[in-house]
């Protein structure tokens, strides 16, 4: 079976159903859940059996051999990545039919929605450097339209800078795409690594190094390059805003890391050494980002930015066990920030709004919820013993043994900084008294624009 080419294609096909499809329905949106249910169970059973039989599947497309031919790879860590995206496509497409009536949906939310996780799924499985520009193209056009589709006059603006930094890294992209085959006669990624380190003093390497750093720097949303995101993102209706926010900037962060750990020379220090500079000052701009934000989408949005940060900066310290942590922290954060924007998004159902100075109360109206986010924020922060704890501690042990202090107190200064905004948010939507109007329990429907003030 070819199975790497079954997470692309099947997807795909079925947004090419929905856009036939065209009357949203109860069974419209049972057929979506089912196919994303098959993707995260068909992603966890490889997950499993590649990583304990230390395997991978390749598959090259109409039998055409690597370095010319077109190759889908699928390796334990690529598994783990398509799980992570269907099982975060799966949780989106549940909360989104409590969100509205299947009559009240946009016909085009759903294919559009199993586009972007076509564009995903493929950055996973590429094994070549074009297909992956043609992956990220998908992702970008299908994430654009999600992104206006339910807009109003206010939303749109916001979607401009996303769109212009995003048409600036496809254009860096294809660039690094030219430079590349100059180089290695091919952009089939074994191929590419099989000759980085014979290259390692060519000067077009280095800009090749530089271009593709600029370009997953925009998608990954590292410092200063990260404007576009916490504008962007909190536009978006909350199931979308949940799958956006768990998964798009992880796309970039996990490409990152294949083209670190594989096609470019492991030597390149001066790389890495930016990579983890950039990354410290990620952390530190973004979790003030979030402390300067009074509503929950604002400040989880900047929140991605700061934990962004701590990734590259495992990334950027290149030791195998940074490298590690670096995966550990990727799969926490798509889980537990996915899980912040739903649970954000079921506070704004509650109280009409999600700006704190006018929520409050829930922590009688619905205790379950405020344990489900508060555990799940002081995870985020980094408290034993939860998921985030782990990742956070690894990096830092790494860190202190190659003597970077100064990063790793940017990244003790951002993890006490987003304790601080997270229990900020606890304290205003469920702590605090009942606020003045009633909880909005009976809406289907809420408003999801922050007040302007607060943009």
């Amino acid at each position: 079976m070819n199975w790497p080419i079954v997470y692309v294609c099947l997807p795909l096909l079925v947004g090419i159903i929905g856009l036939l499809w065209r009357q949203p329905s109860l069974a419209r949106r049972s057929f979506a859940l089912s196919m994303a249910s098959l993707l995260t169970v068909l992603a966890l059973y490889h997950a499993i059996t590649l990583a304990l039989d230390s395997e991978r599947l390749v598959l090259n497309l109409g039998d055409w051999k690597a370095p010319v031919g077109i190759t889908s790879v699928l390796d334990p860590l690529a598994a783990i990545m398509l799980f992570l995206s269907g099982f975060s496509a799966l949780a989106a497409l549940l909360y989104g039919m409590f969100e509205l009536s299947a009559r009240s949906e946009h016909p085009l939310r759903q294919p559009l929605f199993f586009f972007l996780l076509t564009g995903i799924n493929l950055s996973f499985v590429t094994g070549d450097l074009f297909n992956l520009f043609v992956a990220f193209e998908i992702m970008l056009i299908s994430s654009y339209a999600l992104l206006t589709l339910e807009s109003n006059d206010w939303d749109v603006k916001q979607a401009f800078p996303y769109l212009a930094i995003n048409l600036v890294g496809s254009t860096l992209f294809l660039l690094a795409c030219g430079i590349a085959y100059a180089l290695y006669g091919s952009l089939n990624f074994a191929h590419m690594a099989s000759q980085a380190d014979s290259l390692a003093a060519d000067p077009r390497l280095l800009l090749f190094s530089t271009l593709l750093l600029l370009v997953f720097s925009i998608k990954a949303g590292l410092f200063p390059l990260y404007y576009w995101l916490p504008n962007s993102y909190p536009i978006l209706p909350t199931p979308l805003a949940a799958f956006f926010a768990g998964m798009l900037t992880k796309v970039g962060v996990y490409v990152l890391f294949r083209m670190v750990t594989t096609v470019l020379p492991h030597d390149y220090s001066g790389l890495h050494l930016t990579l983890a500079w950039v990354a410290g000052a990620t952390m530190i701009f973004g979790v003030i980002g979030a402390v300067s934000r009074n509503f929950i989408r604002g400040i989880l949005s900047f929140h991605i930015l700061s934990q962004i940060g701590y990734m590259v900066l495992a990334i950027g310290l290149f030791t195998p066990l940074s490298l590690a942590a670096c995966v550990l922290y990727i799969i926490h954060h798509i889980l537990v920030k996915a899980t912040l924007f739903l649970i954000g998004g079921t506070v704004t159902c509650l109280n009409g709004t999600d700006h704190l100075e006018r929520t409050g109360g829930l922590w009688k109206a619905a205790p379950v919820l405020g344990l489900c986010f508060l555990f799940q924020a002081l995870s985020l922060a980094g408290i034993p013993p939860l998921s985030g704890f782990w990742g956070k501690y690894l990096i830092f042990v790494e860190g202190i043994d190659l003597q970077q202090y100064i990063l790793i107190a940017a990244a003790l200064v951002a993890g006490i900084l987003t304790l601080y905004s997270m229990l900020k948010i606890w304290l205003g939507a469920f702590w605090n008294p009942t606020p003045a109007q009633p909880l909005r329990l009976e809406d289907p429907r809420w408003n999801l624009s922050p007040p302007s003030s607060s943009a």
